[in-house]
Formats: structure tokens, C-alpha cells, sequence
């Protein structure tokens, strides 16, 4: 988490804690967060809270928007176990940044989108995006609260060079795909690959046309979208359908018989086969870039990247390729492109109150809405964008999609359960195709199964309620009470707990009831079976002295925020790295420094101390339970830390 995020924040909470203990309680936080005089504030210029995930954005992001606007804008990165969760959390709890760069902003709800969402749809570079991915993101009462960043986009990619010395070309709609595969896999056509058994040896193997990987459901889900979504899912008839069936509300029966028809029609036709269930997507990847043993494959923009990685040391293996799209008919505007967006990006109604910031915010989603701004989204991958001017579409390998792009035919992905419930129905689907192929299912009992999957999806989780947290805990407050969690759990005289790392807490702990999904917010090690070697995950006792835990604590990546907890602690909000720590006191004397304590902590944040016990089978959702039964279900600030400004 961005320091200077955390510490704006600290001192409108610690202000207003203040104010309101000194009967001044009719003093809104909100006038108390206007008189803080941050450093952006006193330069007259615009502060820009962008939260985004980690690897969604380029590194010159920051730079150049602040060189292009002149705003300050601070990157908070959601590194949390659960970012979703953190994200709604932010919202409900008046916490919210500005603006949003993440893939997660989909699967929040409708009615809290519109609740604290900016509506983008009557801005003006909407009419930059394929109306297929604006339709993708617009909200069933019209808003248009994200739009999307690039994607990742499959089709059918294919080698070119092998084509062109085999005599073919490329197909322009079903019934030429399917006569393209049977005419490769009739030429008798060999090659070689790795032997299994001795990966020094070649063994001699069939050429085959077509070779995708439906191991796992999101292939199938992919291509039975996209041969189907002409009939089952394009138009506002089929979306009112698919969006009611997410909710419950409708059925597969009566409307998806002639997509589970023509999923079987691909087995008859050859272009699918149970083979391809036992298909990892690396073999399948290394057999078309690689072995050329295959001709076509189902792939995303970045075959082109895998293409010259596997044949660097090679490069007189590489051959050329190409992506077509993937046809669900003979008609001419049959063949479509799948996308899987990486990011979306959102404005909030909070950092949109101030007309000023919202004016600036709607200036840069303007120009994230180029080929220029889209650039910035991409951290060292070749991501497609949903614009109709895109930034990728001079290269070749996009040739024979280009009418297809420039058409809209680009299927953004959905899941029959609704984006927070994720693939359970597809998971079915996918598993249950060999039941549905040999006819233990009936096509009305296939689809009658989704609609149970759907059903069992859609059913309200049920959340056990371990206490409440009577008040939103700064993320160091967060880490204090991380640690006495240590201690009330193993044998040590102090808990190491650093914050925004990856070995401590790296969030806030929000108000309200304490479940599993608020405990793993709180840190890294997300409950995960811990590994019984020595695992950097793992919960130890060490031995410290004194000045090398403060040490330790002054080397961190974000200035030097920890928490120590068993000590009285006296902690300095904006004092400069080094001057944070005010007072440290045991039992009200200063912590010797020369002293050597037991310190709990992960292993890896005291990487290098003297172990003298472990606890490498515990996990963090025990320790705590355990710390919230101690203190009969109730977290609040601890008294042990005190602040100043």
C-alpha cells in the first residue's frame, strides 16, 4: 500500500478520533480531511488515488500521466489475498480510491456499481470502444460504472509458412475450416518430438491440422461461446436471457438446445475429440511453435511472443504466424474473436465529488482511451485493446482478423453464473461432455445439470461470524494487533509484524463483523497448508536484540512501518524513515537495544535470525481465531500504540 496514502489517511482518522474525544463531535471528518495540508495540497495540485494489481500497468504510468496532467498521482497497489474484498470493503467504508485499474471490478454487484461508481456512458470517449465491449460492461439499469483495458484475445492461430508449403489456405468460414482439417489429417503428414520416456530421443508422430487444449474449462469455454454466440447470446433478446440466468431468474432448457447441438456437431465434424481433454497447454503450445507437429491451435495474441521465446536459441525454427478467427457458420460475419479483458478501469463517486478532481480524472480516462494511454496499461505483454483505433494492429499476425476487429466481432468474456460467482456452470459443462457425448445425458439433462451447477452457485454463502471489529484499525494498528494474535498463539516476549509487505498485513482492518474472508485480508500467508521445510511462510520464534528489530523495521520497502507488538509504542505518522519510532517501552522502561528477545514472526520477514522454535504447521486463520477467542470476539485499536503527528 502506497505510504503516502496510508499516512493521509492515518491523520484524517487520528484527527478526527481527537476532535471527537474532546466533544467536538458536530466537526465533520470531512472538514477535518480539508484542513490537512498535504504536500500536494500546499503545490495547488490535483492528488489522484489510482488503486490498481500489480503487473496491470507500466512502469511509466505514474510519470507520464503526472508529466501530461500535472497531478500527483498515487499508485496504491491491491496486493491483498482477497482484493475484491478489499475493494468493497474501501467503498463501504468511505475509503475509496479515485480511481480503479482492476480485473476484479466486475465481479462487484450492479446495485453497489451504481451506488459508488461514476456513470461514464454519456462521456465522450466511449465512442472509442467496439460497442460489443461497452455493451459487455453496461450495468442492467444503463450505467456504464468500468470500461475495459486490454485484453488478452483468442483465435484461431494458425502457421503460416507451413501453409504456404503445404499448398493452403487460410479458411474463410466454418464448413472450409472443418474441410481444411480433414484434408491436413488425410496427407499422412509426420514429425518428430521429445520422447516421453527420454527426452534425448525423437519419436516420429502424425502432423495434425488442429491441436487446442480443453484440459481445463476455460478452452471450452471459450469455444463454445464463441461457435454460439450468434444464436444463444448476441442481440438484446439473448443478453436479457443470459443476464436473467445469472441471476436465477431463467433457464438452459428452451434456449441452449441448439448450442449443446452444435457443441457435438464440432465432435462429429473433427474438429473437436476427447484426445484434446488430456492436452496440457504447454504441449500444445510447443507442438505448433516448437515441433510443428500441428498446424492450428486455439491461442492469444501473445503465440506471437511464444513463437520467438521457445525458438530463441533456434531461430531458424521459426515460422511465421497468423491468427484467424474462430467460425460459428458459413455466413460471412460468422467468425469472431474472443477477449478476456486484464483490467477494467472505474472512476469512484467519492474522488468525484470535487469537480475539479473529476474534471481532471475524466481528461485522463480520455486519454487512456487512445492507443497512446492504452499503452500505459500494459507491463511487458502484448495486450489487445478494445479500440477501434488499436495500437496493435499494424503487425501481420493480425492480417486475416482485421475485417473481423474492425466489424466489433469481439466476444468479451461472461460466465453463466455472473462474473462474482465465477465458472462453476462451465466447470460442469466442461466435465460432464464425455457423459453427453456417449449419451448417459440426454441434451435436456446436460442442460437441466447447468441449471443445478448455476442454481448451487448462485445459493448465499453462508459466513460464520467469529466477533466484530468495533472500528476501522490503520494498517500499522492492523499489524499491532496482527502480532498480539503471535503472541496469544506461541512463546515470544515481542511480535515482529511489518506492514505492506509480504511477510505482515498489507490492509486495513475494517469495521463490522470477522469472518475468514476479513481475517485473510490482513496478510499474505492466506491460510494456505504450509509447507513443513523451511518454508519462508512459516510462523517462527527468533532471537533479536533490540536495535536489529529496529533496524530490520527501518529497511523496509515502505519507509520502515512496523509493528512491535508487546511493546509500548509511541509512533510518529510523518516523522521522515528513521524518525518514526518515537518511545519503544516494555513494561515502561525503553526497550534495551542491546538485549536479545524472542520475537514472533514469518520466517521470512526475520530471515537470518536464530530460529529457537517453530510453528510451521500453524496458520494465520488459527492464530487469529484463537487471539479473537482470548478477547471474547472483540478487536479495537490497541492502547499500546499511541500516535503524533
Amino acid at each position: 500500500m502506497n505510504r503516502k496514502r496510508i499516512l493521509t489517511f492515518a491523520l484524517t482518522l487520528l484527527l478526527a478520533f481527537l476532535l471527537t474525544a474532546c466533544g467536538e463531535a458536530s466537526i465533520k471528518v470531512e472538514e477535518t480531511q480539508a484542513s490537512l495540508q498535504t504536500e500536494a495540497e500546499a503545490d495547488a495540485v490535483i492528488q489522484i488515488v489510482f488503486e490498481y494489481q500489480d503487473g496491470h500497468v507500466n512502469g511509466e504510468f505514474e510519470n507520464a500521466l503526472e508529466a501530461l496532467f500535472a497531478v500527483d498521482i498515487v499508485m496504491d497497489m491491491n496486493i491483498s489475498t482477497n482484493p475484491y474484498l478489499r475493494l468493497k470493503e474501501e467503498l463501504t467504508h468511505d475509503m475509496a480510491p479515485d480511481m480503479v485499474l482492476c480485473e476484479y471490478i466486475r465481479q462487484i454487484e450492479d446495485d453497489v456499481q451504481a451506488k459508488y461508481f461514476y456513470d461514464m456512458g454519456a462521456e465522450s470517449f466511449v465512442n472509442n470502444y467496439y460497442l460489443s465491449a461497452i455493451e459487455s460492461c453496461t450495468a442492467l439499469d444503463g450505467g456504464l460504472y468500468y470500461i475495459p483495458g486490454p485484453s488478452y484475445v483468442y483465435g484461431v492461430v494458425y502457421d503460416k509458412t507451413a501453409f504456404e508449403e503445404l499448398g493452403l489456405s487460410a479458411p474463410v468460414n466454418y464448413s472450409e475450416f472443418v474441410k481444411l482439417i480433414q484434408t491436413v489429417d488425410s496427407m499422412g503428414l509426420v514429425g518428430t518430438e521429445p520422447n516421453p520416456q527420454d527426452k534425448t530421443q525423437t519419436i516420429e508422430v502424425p502432423v495434425r491440422a488442429f491441436v487446442p487444449t480443453l484440459r481445463w474449462c476455460d478452452m471450452f469455454q471459450i469455444i463454445f461461446n464463441a461457435v454460439n454466440y450468434e444464436d444463444c447470446f448476441r442481440g438484446m433478446s439473448n443478453t436479457k436471457w443470459l443476464s436473467d440466468y445469472q441471476k436465477g431468474k431463467s433457464s438452459m432448457v428452451g434456449h441452449m438446445e441448439s448450442a449443446a447441438e452444435r457443441y457435438l456437431q464440432l465432435f462429429e465434424d473433427g474438429v473437436l475429440s476427447l484426445d484434446y481433454w488430456d492436452v496440457r497447454p504447454g504441449y500444445r503450445t510447443r507442438k505448433l511453435y516448437d515441433y510443428h507437429t500441428s498446424l492450428m491451435t486455439i491461442e492469444c495474441q501473445q503465440g506471437y511472443q511464444y513463437n520467438m521465446q521457445l525458438n530463441a536459441d533456434n531461430p531458424e525454427n521459426i515460422h511465421e504466424m497468423g491468427m484467424m478467427p474462430i467460425y460459428s457458420g458459413d455466413d460471412p460475419d460468422s467468425g469472431y474473436l474472443y477477449a478476456i479483458p486484464r483490467s477494467f478501469i472505474s472512476i469512484t463517486k467519492q474522488g468525484a465529488e470535487s469537480p475539479e478532481k473529476l474534471d481532471m480524472m475524466l481528461q485522463i480516462m480520455d486519454y487512456l482511451s487512445t492507443p497512446d494511454g492504452q499503452k500505459l496499461l500494459i507491463n511487458g505483454s502484448d495486450y489487445f485493446g478494445f479500440l477501434k483505433d488499436d495500437f496493435s494492429l499494424g503487425s501481420d499476425f493480425y492480417a486475416d482478423v482485421l475485417d473481423t476487429i474492425e466489424a466489433g466481432r469481439i466476444i468479451p468474456n461472461f460466465y453463466f453464473a455472473g462474473d462474482d460467482r465465477g465458472d462453476y456452470v462451465e466447470t460442469y459443462m466442461h466435465g460432464t461432455t464425455p457423459k453427453l457425448l456417449d449419451g448417459t445425458f440426454t441434451i435436456k439433462e446436460w442442460l437441466e445439470g447447468a441449471d443445478a451447477a448455476r442454481d448451487e452457485a448462485l445459493k448465499p454463502k453462508q459466513l460464520e461470524v467469529y466477533g466484530v471489529s468495533k472500528e476501522t484499525l490503520l494498517p500499522i494498528q492492523t499489524a499491532y494487533v496482527d502480532g498480539l494474535a503471535y503472541l496469544n498463539s506461541m512463546d515470544a516476549e515481542i511480535a515482529y509484524v511489518p506492514v505492506a509487505s509480504s511477510y505482515g498485513t498489507q490492509s486495513y482492518f475494517y469495521s463490522g463483523d470477522i469472518t475468514d474472508e476479513k481475517i485473510d485480508l490482513v496478510t499474505t500467508e492466506n491460510c494456505f497448508e504450509i509447507n513443513p521445510e523451511e518454508n519462508a511462510m512459516d510462523y517462527v520464534v527468533v532471537e533479536m536484540t533490540g536495535q536489529e528489530l529496529i533496524d530490520q523495521a527501518l529497511d523496509s520497502a515502505d519507509g520502515g512501518m512496523a509493528a512491535f507488538a508487546g511493546v509500548e509504542m509511541i509512533y510518529s505518522l510523518s516523522g521522515e524513515n528513521g524518525k518514526q519510532y518515537v518511545s519503544l517501552k516494555i513494561e515502561g522502561e525503553d526497550m534495551d537495544k542491546n538485549k536479545i528477545y524472542r520475537v514472533a514472526s514469518l520466517r521470512g520477514a526475520v530471515s537470518g535470525a536464530k530460529v529457537v522454535a517453530s510453528y510451521n504447521g500453524l496458520t494465520f486463520r488459527e492464530i487469529f481465531k484463537n487471539y479473537l477467542e482470548a478477547q471474547r470476539g472483540i478487536v479495537e485499536a490497541p492502547k499500546q500504540l499511541v500516535f503524533i503527528n
